[in-house]
């Protein structure tokens, strides 16, 4: 008597059944379930119920943090290496390279996962007559690679370097440097895993004028813009109409006259995506003040290009 075939959904279900990740599950406020772990994103997970077998989705944040945890670990063992150019920069730490003559420093973890999409914040430094590649971080970059920030927003950065004579100028980001560095910025969206959506264009005081620079010049390119101690006038008020913005100026600064930034604030001042914070001292030097709230990473990230 020949053997009957077993049935494909028989099949199935023995498959899934051998491969499913039943578990207690918590929630945030301490309910239980046991559910099947059946896939995740950054911001949800899809369970399925053990009960009934009914799947569901749910936001990450809904879990307890020690489920999170499980998830975020259940993520990276079935993470896809990225592959490609400057993939090799991807390490941990920032890596220093250059393309078509631009120098430039580039931050992202070693184990980001090409099957995933990252948002790409471009940090811009201000006027420095510095050649060395890799003096160009501060603040405004460093602080998204900081640990606890990185685990809670894992970002690729990118940290051009304003190169000479144009640098010490402070000309760099309307300029050949700025030009190479938006003509990179492409290069890395084709060759990483980065969100198109979420492209941050952040700088401090040439940085600040050139991170407008940049969303002027690009308008559709970038989700999001922080100019700290300069930006562009208020002639380019209609971009940023638009695209959220946050402006930062102390009012005692010597160096760039805090009018720059009231100016476009002003002329910004019935839009829902401008943000302008004005300290009342700090000087030039409020960098630090500015880029290590850990309000801004908030805003930042939430940020989407529509």
């Amino acid at each position: 008597m020949k053997p009957r075939s077993l049935p494909v959904f028989f099949l199935l279900w023995c498959l899934l059944a051998s491969t499913s990740q039943s578990r207690e599950w918590t929630s945030a406020d301490g309910r239980k379930l046991e559910a099947d772990f059946v896939s995740a994103t950054d911001e949800a997970v899809t369970l399925k119920r053990a009960a009934d077998g009914r799947s569901f989705t749910l936001p990450l944040q809904g879990l307890s943090a020690a489920d999170q945890a499980w998830v975020k670990e259940e993520r990276a063992k079935n993470a896809k290496p990225i592959e490609g150019p400057y993939a090799s920069l991807l390490t941990g730490d920032w890596a220093l390279s250059e393309d078509d003559g631009l120098p430039f420093a580039l931050f992202g973890a070693k184990d980001l996962d090409a099957s995933r999409k990252y948002p790409l914040v471009v940090a811009l430094h201000g006027r420095s007559p510095n050649e060395e590649n890799g003096k160009q971080l501060g603040p405004f970059s460093k602080s998204f690679a900081e640990a606890a920030r990185y685990e809670k927003n894992p970002c690729i950065i990118f940290a051009p370097h304003g190169y000479q004579p144009f640098g010490g100028q402070g000309t760099a980001w309307n300029n050949e440097p700025g030009t190479k560095a938006l003509a990179l910025i492409e290069k890395l969206v084709e060759s990483l895993p980065v969100d198109e959506n979420r492209i941050y264009v952040v700088g401090y005081s040439m940085g600040g004028f050139g991170a407008c620079h940049f969303a002027v010049t690009e308008p559709k390119r970038f989700a999001a813009v922080v100019a700290g101690a300069g930006c562009t006038g208020p002639d380019s008020a209609d971009v940023f109409k638009r695209l959220p913005i946050w402006l930062f100026h102390a009012a005692d600064d010597p160096t760039v006259d805090v009018k720059y930034s009231r100016d476009l604030a002003e002329a910004l001042k019935r839009s829902e995506t401008m943000k302008y914070t004005e300290y009342p001292t700090g000087g030039h030097g409020i960098a630090g003040t500015i880029f290590n709230d850990d309000a801004l990473h908030e805003w930042i990230f939430q940020q989407k290009r529509e």
